[in-house]
Parts: structure tokens; C-alpha cells; sequence
């Protein structure tokens, strides 16, 4: 075993190539050696001395080195790659077309730009999923990995190789929290003492500061690598083998597009193994293994392969909202499952299947299985499925893809026993619950427990409840159907199951919440007596701030919730007069027990309702028609319920057809029926009914509707497409790729489209999403002189954040010939074009202001890291704008705060204008000559936005 603590250093000289390196991490603005924030006992000081003698570090000008202060992964890049370049690495050509990290664009900082390419073009620095992440600090752990990583490239070693084949002690205690990746380079640093072996704990974790990264360059640079050789034996096969290592199980996700056919799920596992690998110069290749959700990686180097089988889980983009599948369960029940969780309140009428007619729905606690139930048996064949698009639960505005299939069903399957429940608080349970598989008919079958004939009703359900028994707990029961029959008619001779009895005895906990602005919902933990909630909840239960009664109304199971919550409204006329909101106490007695007799502890909740003020908003229609196929009326829906309106008091759409014509006399007209209160729904009545084909917009005023809440919220203009037809088997036609260019979008469509103010129009906005939403308001679509070229322009302050890959799905367009787009799903690149913008600024002394922006900032036009600033902001003292001349205003970015700058008032040779501060102070942005204060991706600040200065 090597004894680590023998000498291994040698010192060597401070080459050009190392200077370089560190000046460009640690060498802000002057040097010094004695810095006033290094004192003689400083853990670092060693190395800093020893490379500021050297003249490699320098520090800032108040004679301070900062050791303290962290170093960002920019820094890192910036560091590495002008080392490179002094050992003679090229900065790439492309640097400024090819972006080698996704959150990089061309019109990032140059400087980063460049040296980007060169660390990640040579394997130093790989970033993060395909980002950089330049603001982020460095962690030590990565830190070892880039400094190793550099090491090895320049010196054409293979450290991480040389130390695994040495036996040492290892000093470092808390390897195991380090990434996988990191452990190796850890190992080296641990194994030449670059890291502190008095100090065992490495804290991988943790960031790194200016004076341990010195103290680990110092030591690096001064380490004896000369031992270190090339690992012995074939170089392809240690690095195909190093490389099997690194690839291992994982998760997937799969795009939108293919919904994850094999194809597409075999092209994520080859990019993921991809990203597994670091080995230079090893192919990956992943092939379908026996077993699902198995995968074969092939690894080759030259003449050496390996192969290595791994389990992948695949899971769905963030941004992919659809239906994965719609089975039927039983005779009457089917299930649609989506790949994200939908908005609850907008499921009703979304799901038709041709021939059966459904009678009720609920949805799963996850939001992203719907059960339907029909009112008769299924038997259908290659019936046509279709499922509207429904709203997803993150974000209403954000609906999944309409899905349209067919299926074909009929139930054969005899019902069964599922599970049986029986519970107690004391010794001895009265009752069970039985479930079957699926619903029962009524009156059909009989039911024993432990051999004695029980009554039991399923009631045309799958569940039944059984009491007046006596089932001892610590004791095997047993329940028998005898003859049960299925809804399709399907019989079971006999089923049963064992069971046994289950004590509880815990106590119900419950919380408060609010529910719209006039109802409080009580959640219990477990299944409550309905009746002892509903006789302890009566009015006056609920006390206002002042603790006085507040008047409510009857206590109401929550459906679906299974006794567990429940609503107390208030009906109380106006409680938001002069409020947003109200603080409610509400008082929560013993006598409230659940459904085995265990009481509620007595206790008080408080619960705060707000003021409602959002508005209804449309989430659907469905055209009604009757037994000749007449359309008799159109009913549209909304996302809560309305305010009562008189017939005919809701106004009637306008309507333009396919060609653009209005239609003022769309089935003899249109009346609106009456809204009861509460109603989720406008149907119009159609005059004359008739047969209807052909595509339609409706265009619906604003104001249609009103909401419920106490001040009532109006509803916003809105616009449907119907389409009255029969599904079309027309020819479709796709689009094979959508371009990008400096947030302009250019679709290129194989033949001309429709275009202007027409149903299916390429120029409508609504028939486009980005990121999985609409485009934003103020974008414009114009089509060419051919109708073949769309070009999409978004406007300004409409993209947050530089994207290289963001999901854009274009549909719903028709070309002039009639054939309706295939729904196109790709990728583009937008670009950051939201300029930053001064949120605040408070007064440093009468020569100094500090500035906060809403982002982080970057000065573009100095030297010494001062920054002339007299074109970008205006100072107002008092009522007088300062009169400044060339160079009297510079700024400087805050230490710490990538957010801040500083703007100085100086004058050379004499005493600067200084601020009266008993004067009011303002700060203006200005649109100046050349732009000096930008963020990251070179964004000019907002102008004309005028901020009180703080004192």
C-alpha cells in the first residue's frame, strides 16, 4: 500500500501558460501581495502569497482579495479556456454559429463564446444536461472534475487511470456524497494531497471560493505528476470498459410527436446512453432487449466492444399533454388515461364514443385517469372515439390534444371478488364492505359471511355494504357470491375470499381550506359520519374576525370524496365590501366521529377566503341534434357556474362561414335560453333546425357572461371553429420542418393555404402553440405572395429565456385545395428578448447610487472594469436633471450580486457633483448610442423607466 504522506511535491516554475490561467479566475483589478482580508493565520494565504509573488493573482481596489467570495461556472469556463489557448488550443471558427450549451446564444458575451467552445470541443467542461449555466457557482466536486479533466488534456496523462490502479489510504470521508462522475477526480486530488488531508471531509456539495480555488491551483501546479504513465494494456479496451461503467438504468422521457412507439422510444435510449458516456471516442449504439423495457448498449473502440443490458422507464415531456389510451373496463364502464393531470372542472361531455351514451364520470385523485360510465351494456365494433381537449391541471390555459380512435368491445368477462373490508375501533366489526370487479345487477345473486346468508344490494354498482354482523378481530372471515350476474349479463356461479378484521382506533385530523370565494372545505384523514359532521357544522359554527356568527348554510358531502370532505357555504349577502379577503374561524366539536365511532378532538381552524376576480371563461361547445341528424341547438361551456340571465339576455354569436361571409342567418337564427343560476352552460336554440355541413366560426362578445362571486366577473370575447361535416377521408398534408431565426418563425407549407380572417387559416394564431402554449399576444403571421411561406414574428419582451429546442406544433390548417394539415409537432429556437429592467435604487452616499435590475446584468464598454454610463441614466435632484458631461458618470458591478450595479458621479482632477440628499433623487433610463448595461444575452435595458432612489 503507497504511504500517501511521502513527499510528492516538486516545485515547478510559474510558466506564462499558468499565469494566464490564473489571472483569468482570481485577477480582478490590481496587485497586491498583503491583502487587508488575508491576515497572517488565513488558511489560504500560503498560496495566495505565493501566487501573487509570482504576479499570477491579483486584487480588487480597496486592497482587498475577497477569499471569500465564489466563483461562478463562467468563471470556470473562461479560466480553462484561455489556459488552453495559451498552450496552443484554437478557438473554434464556429464558436459564434455552433452554441455548444444549450442556454448560450450568439449573442451571449463573446468572451464566453469562445472559450465555451474550447473547453467543451476538448472534454474539460461538459456543462449540465446540455446547459452551462454561467451564473450558477461551481461546486468543489465539479471543480475537481474540470481541474483533472485540464490536467490530463494538456499533459496527455490520464490521472483518474494511474490512481485507481494505486492500493493508498484514502483520507476523504464523505466520497459517497459526491456524483458518481466526481469520485474519480476526488480520488486524485485525495491521493497527491492536493486536498487538505487534515481536513477528511471534501464537502463536494459545497461551492468554491476564491481562496480555496488558489490554494488548489497552487497545489496542482506544484504537484510531481511525473509517475503518472499510460494505463498499461489496450488503450480501446480500457476505455470501452471504463465506458460500460459509466452507462447504467434510468429513466427516459419521450417527446411529443410519436407518442412512444418503439422507434421513438429507442432514439431516447440512444441519446440518453449517449449522455452516460464520457470516454473519448466510444460509439454507443442500444438495441430493443427480450424483456420489456430492456436495452442492449453496444460500446465500441476500435476493434474492442462491449455489450451491457440496461432497464430504461420511459416518461412523458413536460410539455406533452394527451391522451395515452382509452380502454373499456366492463360491460359499462371505460377508462381514458392522459400522460398529465387534467383540470377536473373541465371532463363533462369531453369523451363520445359513437353508439354508447354515457350517464356519469369522475376523474382519479392524480388528475390523469377518467372513468366513465355508459347507461347500458357496450357491444360496439370499430366505433369512432373522440376526446376533446380538456384543460391540464397545472395551467387551465393549457389544453391536451384533442384525441380521436376507435374501439371495438364487448364485454365476455364473468365478475369477481376484489376486496373485502371490514373495520373497528373496538373488538368486534358490524359491518363490511364487498367490492366487485365490476357493477352487479340489481337483485341478482346472494352473499354468505362465514357460511350464514347475509342480505346484500349492489344496487347496479360494484361495491356493497353489509351490516348487523359480528366479525372478531385476530380471527379469518370468509364471504361467498353465489350467482352474481354483470351488467352484460355475464354470470359467476361462486367467488369468494378471505378477510380479516382491521382496528382502528386513531383519531380523525382535519384542515380547512378555502373553496371559490364563499365556500370552506373541511378535509378529514379518514371517513366520517355523515351526520355527526352535518349536526356539529350548523350556522354559527363559523365565526368572522371579530368572532361574531357568520351566517351558512347546510353542510354538503364533497361527491366522489367517500365521507371524507366536505363544504360549509356562507351565505352571507356581502362579506367583501371594503375587503379582498376574510379570516374565518371555524369551531370543530367532539361530537364529530368517524364512520367507527372515533371522536374529532375539539379544536378551532382558522381559514382565510378570497375575493374572486377571475373571469368564466369558455372551455368547450357541443352541437346538439336530433334523431334526423338536425342541428336543433348550440350549447357552450364554462369553466364555473353563471349568474342567472332571461331568455334571449345572452347574445347571440356572429358567424362567418368558411369563405369568409357572414352568416346572418344561421338556422333561422339563434336564441339564447335562459340561464338558471349556477348553470355551467349557454345553450342556443336554433329557430329552424337543419342539416348543417361545413365550417363555421362563431365569434362570441365580450361580456357574454357573468360568474357567481359577489362582485361579478364578465366573461372575455372568444371565437369557435365548428365543424358541422362528417370526418373528412380527404388527402392531408404535412410540413417537414419549421426554422427559427432571431424570434422569427418560417414555416414553409408544400402548397398554398388558406389565409386572412377564414376558418383552417395559417395566418391564425390560435392554430399555432409554442412551449405548449399560444403564441403571444402581439405576434404577427404573414403569408407570401405564394400562400406557401408563413412567416411568424414574435413581438418584443416575449420570450424569458433563450431556448434551442422548444416544442411548436402548428394544426388545424387547410390549404386552398381543401386538404387539412397532419399536425405538425418540431422544434425551434427562440431567443431571451425580455430586456431587463431597474426595479429599484437606494442612495450609497451623494456620489453613489446602487441599482437592482429584475435580472442579472452585464456591462459591455469599459476598461478596468469601470463603465462609462452618461448615455444610459439620467439623475434628477430635486426638480433639476444633472448636467453631466462625457465620462462624469461610470459604473460598476456589486461583488456578490449579479443583479446590482453601482452608478458614480466623478470628475477628473476635481470634486465630483455630489446628490443633495434632502432633495428627492430619480433615476431614468435612456436610450443611449451605444448600449452599455445589458443582461446575459445581450439584451439593452428597458428605457424610460424612471425609479425613486431610497435614502
Amino acid at each position: 500500500m503507497v504511504n500517501k504522506q511521502s513527499a510528492r511535491y516538486k516545485k515547478f516554475v510559474l510558466g506564462a501558460a499558468s499565469a494566464a490561467l490564473v489571472a483569468a479566475a482570481v485577477a480582478p483589478v490590481v496587485s497586491a501581495k498583503e491583502f487587508n482580508d488575508v491576515k497572517a493565520d488565513h488558511t489560504h494565504k500560503p498560496a495566495i502569497d505565493a501566487l501573487s509573488d509570482a504576479g499570477v493573482i491579483s486584487g480588487y481596489q480597496d486592497g482587498t482579495f475577497k477569499p471569500g467570495k465564489t466563483l461562478t461556472r463562467s468563471d470556470v469556463v473562461k479560466l480553462m479556456g484561455k489556459w488552453l489557448v495559451s498552450e496552443g488550443y484554437k478557438i473554434p471558427a464556429d464558436y459564434k454559429t455552433n452554441m455548444r450549451f444549450t442556454d448560450l446564444t450568439a449573442k451571449s458575451n463573446d468572451e464566453l463564446l469562445q472559450y465555451a467552445a474550447v473547453v467543451k470541443d476538448n472534454g474539460v467542461f461538459n456543462g449540465n444536461n446540455g446547459r452551462l449555466m454561467a451564473a450558477d457557482n461551481i461546486t468543489r466536486e465539479n471543480m475537481a472534475v474540470v481541474l483533472v479533466r485540464a490536467f490530463d488534456k494538456l499533459h496527455n496523462m490520464d490521472l483518474v487511470a494511474y490512481v485507481e490502479a494505486q492500493d493508498f489510504d484514502k483520507d476523504v470521508i464523505d466520497r459517497a456524497k459526491a456524483k458518481e462522475e466526481a469520485r474519480p477526480a476526488i480520488d486524485v486530488l485525495d491521493f497527491f494531497d492536493i486536498t487538505n488531508p487534515a481536513a477528511p471531509a471534501f464537502n463536494p456539495k459545497n461551492t468554491t471560493t476564491r481562496g480555496q480555488f488558489a490554494t488548489f491551483l497552487h497545489k496542482t501546479i506544484n504537484t510531481d505528476f511525473s509517475a503518472v504513465t499510460a494505463p498499461e494494456g489496450n488503450k480501446d479496451k480500457v476505455a470501452v470498459e471504463a465506458a460500460a461503467k459509466q452507462v447504467k438504468d434510468g429513466a427516459v422521457t419521450v417527446s411529443r410527436g410519436e407518442y412512444a412507439t418503439d422507434a421513438n422510444k429507442l432514439a431516447a435510449v440512444q441519446t440518453y446512453v449517449k449522455g452516460l458516456v464520457k470516454e473519448e471516442g466510444v460509439t454507443t449504439k442500444a438495441t430493443a432487449g427480450k424483456t420489456a423495457g430492456e436495452y442492449v448498449v453496444t460500446l465500441t473502440k476500435g476493434e474492442e466492444k462491449v455489450e451491457k443490458t440496461i432497464a430504461v422507464t420511459f416518461e412523458f415531456a413536460a410539455d406533452d399533454r394527451f391522451v395515452t389510451e382509452v380502454n373499456a373496463l366492463n360491460a359499462t364502464q371505460v377508462e381514458v388515461k392522459f400522460s398529465v393531470a387534467v383540470d377536473k372542472n373541465d371532463i363533462a361531455g369531453k369523451v363520445s364514443i359513437q353508439g354508447v351514451q354515457f350517464t356519469s364520470q369522475s376523474l382519479s385523485e392524480d388528475g390523469k385517469v377518467l372513468t366513465l360510465t355508459a347507461s347500458a351494456p357496450i357491444n360496439v365494433s370499430n366505433a369512432t372515439v373522440v376526446v376533446e381537449a380538456v384543460k391540464t391541471k397545472a395551467d387551465t390555459k393549457v389544453k391536451t390534444d384533442k384525441y380521436v380512435s376507435t374501439i371495438t368491445y364487448k364485454d365476455v368477462v364473468a365478475p369477481t371478488i376484489t376486496s373485502v373490508e371490514a373495520k373497528t375501533s373496538g373488538s368486534l366489526a358490524t359491518r363490511l364492505t364487498v367490492k366487485a370487479s365490476e357493477p352487479l345487477k340489481t337483485g341478482t345473486g346472494l352473499v354468505k359471511v362465514n357460511g350464514a346468508y347475509v342480505s346484500a344490494d349492489f344496487a347496479g354498482t360494484d361495491t356493497a355494504t353489509i351490516s348487523g354482523l359480528s366479525l372478531e378481530t385476530g380471527k379469518t372471515h370468509t364471504i361467498e357470491l353465489i350467482n352474481i350476474e354483470d351488467l352484460a349479463g355475464n354470470k359467476t356461479v361462486s367467488t369468494s375470499a378471505n378477510f380479516t378484521v382491521n382496528v382502528d382506533a386513531t383519531v380523525p385530523a382535519v384542515t380547512l381550506t378555502a373553496k371559490g370565494e364563499k365556500e370552506i372545505l373541511i378535509t378529514f384523514s379518514k371517513s366520517m359520519d355523515v351526520k355527526s359532521v352535518k349536526d356539529a357544522l350548523v350556522s354559527g359554527t363559523v365565526k368572522d374576525e371579530a368572532l361574531n356568527a357568520v351566517k351558512t348554510g347546510s353542510v354538503t358531502e364533497v361527491e366522489g370524496s367517500n365521507d371524507t370532505q366536505f363544504l360549509i357555504p356562507v351565505t352571507a349577502t356581502t362579506i367583501f365590501a371594503d375587503k379582498a379577503s376574510r379570516t374565518y374561524t371555524v369551531v370543530l366539536t367532539d361530537t364529530i366521529k368517524d364512520k367507527l365511532g372515533n371522536k374529532l378532538t375539539a379544536t378551532t381552524q382558522k381559514v382565510t377566503l378570497s375575493k374572486d376576480t377571475v373571469k368564466p371563461a369558455a372551455t368547450g361547445y357541443k352541437v346538439i341534434k336530433d334523431n334526423n341528424g338536425k342541428v336543433t341547438a348550440i350549447e357552450v361551456n364554462f369553466s364555473e357556474g353563471l349568474r342567472a340571465a332571461g331568455k334571449g339576455k345572452t347574445v347571440a354569436p356572429t358567424i362567418v362561414d368558411e369563405n369568409g361571409v357572414a352568416v346572418t342567418n344561421f338556422l333561422g337564427g339563434l336564441t339564447a335560453d335562459a340561464v338558471t343560476a349556477g348553470d355551467q352552460k349557454v345553450v342556443y336554440t336554433a329557430k329552424t333546425p337543419a342539416t348543417v355541413s361545413g365550417k363555421f366560426a362563431f365569434s362570441f362578445a365580450k361580456e357574454l357572461v357573468s360568474d357567481q362571486a359577489e362582485t361579478a366577473n364578465k366573461s372575455d370575447a372568444f371565437n369557435y371553429t365548428i365543424d358541422f361535416g362528417k370526418a373528412e377521408t380527404a388527402t392531408t398534408f404535412e410540413l417537414t420542418s419549421a426554422e427559427a431565426t432571431e424570434n422569427v418563425i418560417t414555416v414553409t407549407f408544400p402548397e398554398a393555404v388558406k389565409g386572412g380572417a377564414v376558418a383552417n387559416s395559417a395566418t391564425d394564431l390560435a392554430n399555432y402553440t409554442l412551449a405548449g402554449k399560444p403564441l403571444p399576444t402581439g405576434t404577427e403571421i404573414t403569408l407570401d405572395t405564394a400562400q406557401k411561406v408563413a412567416t411568424i414574428t414574435l413581438p418584443v419582451e416575449s420570450i424569458e429565456k433563450t431556448d434551442q429546442a422548444v416544442v411548436f406544433t402548428a394544426a388545424n390548417i387547410q390549404s386552398t385545395s381543401g386538404k387539412s394539415l397532419k399536425t405538425y409537432t418540431g422544434t425551434v429556437a427562440v431567443e431571451d428578448n425580455v430586456a431587463p429592467v431597474l426595479e429599484s435604487a437606494k442612495v450609497l452616499n451623494d456620489t453613489t447610487i446602487e441599482l437592482t435590475y429584475s435580472e442579472n446584468v452585464v456591462l459591455t464598454d469599459g476598461q478596468d472594469n469601470v463603465f462609462e454610463v452618461g448615455d444610459d441614466f439620467v439623475i434628477t435632484n430635486g426638480t433639476v436633471a444633472l448636467d453631466l458631461k462625457a465620462g462624469e458618470l461610470k459604473a460598476k458591478k456589486v461583488s456578490g450580486f449579479e443583479n446590482k450595479l453601482t452608478i458614480s458621479i466623478e470628475k477628473a482632477g476635481e470634486t465630483a457633483t455630489a446628490l443633495d440628499l434632502t432633495k428627492a433623487i430619480k433615476v431614468k433610463t435612456i436610450k443611449p448610442a451605444t448600449a452599455n448595461v445589458e443582461d446575459i444575452q445581450g439584451n439593452t435595458q428597458k428605457v424610460g423607466v424612471e425609479v425613486n432612489v431610497a435614502k
